[in-house]
């Protein structure tokens, strides 16, 4: 009986290896590099105004439901917050998070937001922004259940799509 055991246990260790998960250099995700993340999250704008890039600034994260808690025009620093109820049926959360509502409920995320700073700043003959969009789940206790920087291109060439049709509404006064 001792040697049908041993023996089980034996071909069972031998057995482990092999069915082990295989690494493939596709499952690999390497992570990007500051260059890479500045890469798209900066844009270079033709104004020398800067006023004019952060006003701009201020109105897209505005029209896109963040309040701006800080913004300092010496510095061109910009501070804002969107917040998003997890329990309202009217609000759509999965674009930014990509997470349904029933399973961020169920895993006792009440708030989920998404902070963002801007920096503007003067480039030569032009104006230089760049921005970061971090995201944020809170429990009921306002705990933090999962926090990451939103790192999808896409993301942020939308964001300056929006700013790019600011600016021009600005120069033109409308």
């Amino acid at each position: 009986m001792m040697k049908k055991i041993l023996l089980a246990l034996f071909v069972l260790c031998l057995a482990l290896p092999v069915n082990a998960k295989k690494t493939r250099s596709q499952d690999i995700i390497t992570p990007m590099t500051q260059l890479e993340k500045r890469q798209f999250q900066t844009r270079t704008y033709d104004s020398t105004d800067k006023a004019l890039v952060m006003k701009a600034m201020l109105n897209v994260l505005q029209d896109e439901g963040f309040i701006v808690y800080n913004a300092n025009p010496l510095l061109g620093f910009i501070y804002g917050v969107k917040d998003f109820d997890t329990s309202d049926s009217n609000i759509d959360i999965s674009k930014e998070f990509g997470l349904s509502k029933s399973r961020l409920n169920w895993n006792g995320v009440k708030v989920a937001t998404i902070e963002t700073t801007a920096n503007v700043t003067e480039y030569g003959k032009s104006m230089r922004v760049r921005i970061n969009f971090k995201r944020k789940l809170l429990n009921i206790y306002g705990n933090a259940q999962f926090i990451d920087d939103i790192n999808d291109e896409n993301y942020y060439q939308d964001f300056f799509t929006k700013v790019d049709k600011a600016i021009f509404l600005q120069k033109q006064k409308i």
